[in-house]
């Protein structure tokens, strides 16, 4: 029997009830759902203050381009089944906290500081073992991230890969406005 569309409208009804149920129950004020949070609001405070705001449109846009990036492998992995984020800071389907706040930011200020290509591949290598052996395996201690048929030496490559294709596209955007003008 092939399922309807109505059918699909139900379950994720079903599912959006049961997950906002599950979020008020389990989540929210929980020490994880603070630590979420005060990271992200704490991040994106200092990021504000400290931002180069003459590069700003440029350092934007190469979080813009990492958090896509980011969004797009989230919504692949979940829906594989190779991970899912069981405490979140809003009942969404999707967190908006680490791959769409916190990892951007990050990345962005990595960007600012960093201009070399030597310095910035090391920076990336720092960042991506960070992210993948020391942040990651905390998360699922926290009990905010869990994965279920990935190892952290994938996040590794991932992390690395887009930071440096991400820094690539951008040094050629502005390469190909620097010939415009």
């Amino acid at each position: 029997m092939h399922p309807t569309w109505q059918e699909v409208q139900e379950l994720t009804q079903q599912f959006r009830n049961i997950k906002t149920e599950y979020w008020l129950s389990e989540n929210v004020f929980t020490l994880s759902w603070w630590i979420l949070s005060v990271t992200s609001l704490c991040l994106l405070i200092v990021w504000i203050i400290i931002l180069d705001k003459k590069r700003i449109m440029e350092i934007i846009t190469y979080g813009f381009f990492v958090g896509t990036i980011a969004i797009l492998a989230d919504i692949a992995g979940f829906w594989l089944g190779l991970w899912q984020y069981p405490i979140t800071i809003t009942p969404l389907h999707l967190p908006i906290e680490i791959h769409r706040l916190q990892m951007p930011i990050i990345y962005m200020l990595f960007y600012q500081y960093f201009k070399t290509w030597k310095v910035f591949t090391i920076a990336a290598i720092v960042n991506a073992f960070v992210f993948s052996f020391l942040l990651e395996p905390l998360l699922v201690w926290l009990q905010i991230y869990e994965p279920y048929h990935w190892k952290y030496t994938y996040s590794f490559i991932a992390y690395f890969v887009i930071a440096i294709v991400m820094k690539w596209l951008i040094n050629k955007f502005k390469h190909m406005d620097q010939n415009y003008q």
